[in-house]
């Protein structure tokens, strides 16, 4: 029996601490307000339940969640595609829980990006004796499958170095299963286990811990070896700093829409303040209680008695909103897309897309390389490991096609200085043309039926 096993190394913790605010904040108003004091501080006087009542009428400004959603989707507004047929069928169900390979890397990339700058995918497998083909998997239903594995499962890691290569050596990750109630036979339970892969001798051996008893000792549930030379999980880098390292690469925008929150908590606060007249009287010596309503007079004794709603003067109230409204220009900056109103050039729309994007594509790329080394491994456990290639959108920052680069374009076709194949290509790339379109059959069609504008020259 063992403690240390479940316990997590100060770098996983790094990990977990860095993911903490993007998660939080992707969770919105309702996961804010869980949060509580931590990011909503409760003023010195202030009674508890004015703090919760104030803490009920605060509303997220979510900005982060906006811009990790808009990034996303400009990744994965094109599918995810593996060249060839190394995968095929299993491609469609590559997690073995009905995602496809472009739904599964989506969820890599977003919690990569929403989180502490890092995410992992596990290739895993069911034992199985000796080697395996891929025909015997396949009818002994042993195929392998993809894993994503959040930070916050990562319990810690080892690593070796041999050259100038380091790798991993040990893992450890949290895993909760569910299995049928022992004691209820229509009910199921779910049960924590910790999963150790170690490197050994050229082989990686499998332990399954279970919590033995409430005292949090864990002891050997099960125990194998798989046929992989590695440990077959591989880190996707949003925001690399080392091996297994990384920082949260929205990190100034999260606390950015951390500062609106509690800025807009004010603002609506001292809203309620202002909205809410306060009757004052003064030289009243009427012992009866003043009563305000529509239907009654109140009278007073003493001629200078004065009866006057006091109300907010309003300034701080514009001065919050001036605050809100610097705020989100602010986050903007730091990456909240948002329309811009203005006229710019051409060229200055071109270079601001790059600036924008280019950090987007190096998230892209590495992307794309975890995805092969991962089925790369894939191919491994099927039996006869192969080099797998997959295109990752990167085409997000092209811009469609104007009025004028299109008249450059039909001009260079009808000229013969350029391509049709060319032109129809770049086409579909701008979104003029759909993406699955068979370039071939288009080009055929042209031929049989060419449009005003586009002769035949240029082949």
């Amino acid at each position: 029996m063992t403690q240390s096993v479940a316990q997590r190394t100060p770098a996983a913790e790094a990990l977990v601490k860095g993911a903490a605010l993007g998660r939080i904040l992707m969770g919105g108003t309702k996961a804010m307000r869980t949060a509580g004091q931590k990011y909503l501080p409760k003023f010195p006087a202030e009674s508890q339940e004015a703090y919760e009542a104030r803490l009920a009428s605060s509303f997220l400004f979510n900005g982060f969640k906006k811009t990790v959603r808009d990034m996303t989707g400009r990744v994965f507004t094109k599918s995810v595609e593996i060249e060839g047929d190394a995968l095929s069928e299993e491609e469609q169900n590559i997690d073995m829980q009905g995602r496809d390979l472009s739904a599964f890397a989506r969820d890599v990339f977003e919690a990569g990006l929403s989180g502490c700058g890092l995410s992992f995918i596990m290739v895993d497998a069911p034992p199985r004796p000796g080697t395996v083909t891929k025909a015997q998997a396949k009818a002994s239903s042993l195929r392998p499958y993809l894993v994503h594995v959040k930070p916050e499962e990562v319990l810690g890691w080892k690593t070796s170095t041999e050259g100038s290569r380091t790798f991993l050596s040990q893992l450890r990750t949290m895993e909760k299963v569910e299995q049928d109630d022992p004691e209820d036979e229509f009910a199921t339970v779910t049960v924590d286990q910790v999963r150790v892969l170690t490197l050994a001798d050229g082989k990686v051996n499998v332990r399954i811990y279970r919590e033995a008893d409430k005292g949090a000792n864990w002891e050997l549930y099960d125990e194998f070896d798989t046929q992989a030379a590695e440990i077959t999980v591989v880190p996707f880098y949003a925001n690399r700093t080392g091996f297994f390292a990384a920082e949260p690469p929205l990190e100034d925008l999260a606390d950015k829409n951390v500062e609106h929150w509690q800025s807009a908590s004010d603002q609506r606060n001292i809203l309620h303040a202002a909205r809410v007249p306060i009757l004052h009287a003064a030289g009243r010596q009427d012992d009866e209680p003043l009563v305000v309503s529509a239907g009654m007079a109140t009278t007073s004794r003493d001629p200078n008695a004065k009866l006057e709603w006091v109300e907010h003067t309003g300034a701080a109230i514009e001065a919050g909103r001036n605050d809100l409204k610097d705020l989100e220009f602010q986050m903007q900056v730091l990456g909240l897309q948002l329309l811009v109103a203005g006229t710019e050039t051409a060229t200055g729309a071109s270079l601001d897309a790059a600036k924008e994007t280019a950090p987007l594509a190096m998230m892209a790329d590495n992307l794309k390389d975890a995805l092969e080394q991962a089925l790369r491994w894939f191919t491994m456990y099927q039996g006869a490991e192969t080099e797998v290639t997959v295109q990752v959108n990167k085409d997000f920052g092209v811009s469609t096609l104007t009025a004028q680069e299109l008249t450059v374009m039909l001009t260079a076709v009808n000229t013969g200085n350029m391509p049709r194949r060319v032109f129809v290509e770049e086409m579909k790339r701008r979104g003029f043309i759909a993406e699955d379109t068979d370039t071939e059959a288009y080009l055929g069609d042209l031929d049989d039926e060419t449009p005003p504008g586009l002769t035949d020259g240029g082949e």
